[in-house]
Order: structure tokens, then C-alpha cells, then sequence
């Protein structure tokens, strides 16, 4: 009798832990933050290679780290191919670093890409592996190879984070809202969907 009531209990605590533990993952990773109005009129490339198909992890104004940001996530391995999402001129990158973890203090080591659009906005590609910056001066055309995909900065697992902004701050406004021709048309991203082309 005192072992069935025994397993009753840890069997009643364990239902309402586990519940608890999912509410939490649901709001966690599904509850979105306002994020800015600011939407782009030019209709995106998905940053990878044709073919290729990657999941959103994390999507405009996701708690992890996109509160009130309109930044994508897509999650990829470390060394997958990064393609420039729209032309401009490479502005600026960074590639030595090899450091990267959920600790704040790995915010400032991501090795990036920024690339300066036609009309002024900037193309924001993050978390690249070690010297995974392919071009690093110049014109890029939509489509072309600019880096390889990793892990370094402040992040749970490999991705790619992309973003499109008008000022290089992280005030909400200062972000904009892009489209993107996926194999679904011209969308919006959301997260836990995968893209592809």
C-alpha cells in the first residue's frame, strides 16, 4: 500500500513538473516580442546555396536573443556555405575568432560579414566559424559565396544569424523586416519552419 502511494506521488509530481517544463519550452521558443514595422519592397535570396534547406530556430522577436529584434536564426553545422542575400559592397567582417557559448561574455567574439545594400541598408550575417570570411573587399553579387557558417560568439548551437538594418545599432527601429523567394513563394520567415529554394 505505502509503495503504491509512493509511485501515485512521484508520478503526480513528475506530470506536473514535466508540465510546467513544456509550458516553459512553449512560451520559450514559440511567444514572440514586438519587433519593428520597418518592411523591406526588395524581395531577398535565402542566405545559403540553392538546393540547400535550413530550419528557422529563432524568428523576429524571439526570447533567446531576438527581443524585439527582427533577426533570423537559421540553424545549420558549422562550415555550411553562407550566400550573399542581396548585392551591395562588403563594409566590414571579423574572422579570427574560434570562442563562442551561451555566456554574455562571448557577445562581442561572433566572426561576421556586414555587407552595404544599393540603398543604403545593411545585410548583417553572424556567428561564422574561424576564418569562414570568404570575401572580404568589394562587390558582392546576390547569390555569391561570402563564408562558411559556425558557432563563435553567443550562441546555444551552430546558426547563422541574418538581419537587415538601416543603422548598425540594435534599437528596434533600426531593423527591417525582409521577404525571401523560398520554394513556397515569397514569405515571410517564421520560425520552426524549414526554407529552402
Amino acid at each position: 500500500m505505502h509503495k503504491r502511494n509512493s509511485i501515485r506521488k512521484f508520478f503526480k509530481w513528475f506530470s506536473i513538473i514535466s508540465g510546467i517544463i513544456l509550458s516553459a519550452l512553449v512560451v520559450f521558443f514559440f511567444y514572440k516580442t514586438n519587433v519593428t514595422e520597418n518592411t523591406d519592397s526588395y524581395i531577398y535570396a535565402l542566405p545559403f546555396k540553392k538546393g540547400d534547406a535550413y530550419r528557422v530556430v529563432q524568428g523576429y522577436g524571439g526570447l533567446f536573443s531576438h527581443t524585439h529584434i527582427a533577426a533570423l536564426d537559421f540553424e545549420m553545422p558549422v562550415g555550411s556555405p553562407i550566400h550573399a542575400a542581396r548585392e551591395g559592397e562588403i563594409y566590414s567582417y571579423k574572422s579570427d575568432s574560434e570562442s563562442g557559448g551561451v555566456s554574455p561574455k562571448h557577445k562581442g567574439e561572433a566572426n561576421y560579414i556586414i555587407i552595404r545594400h544599393p540603398d543604403g541598408s545593411f545585410g548583417c550575417y553572424w556567428h561564422l566559424k574561424k576564418n569562414g570570411v570568404v570575401t572580404k573587399t568589394g562587390r558582392v553579387q546576390k547569390g555569391q559565396l561570402i563564408g562558411y557558417s559556425g558557432a563563435t560568439g553567443q550562441v546555444l548551437r551552430p546558426h547563422l544569424h541574418f538581419s537587415v538594418k538601416r543603422v548598425l545599432n540594435y534599437d528596434k527601429d533600426s531593423f527591417v523586416k525582409t521577404k525571401f523567394t523560398t520554394s513556397d513563394g515569397v514569405v515571410f520567415l517564421k520560425n520552426g519552419r524549414e526554407y529552402g529554394e
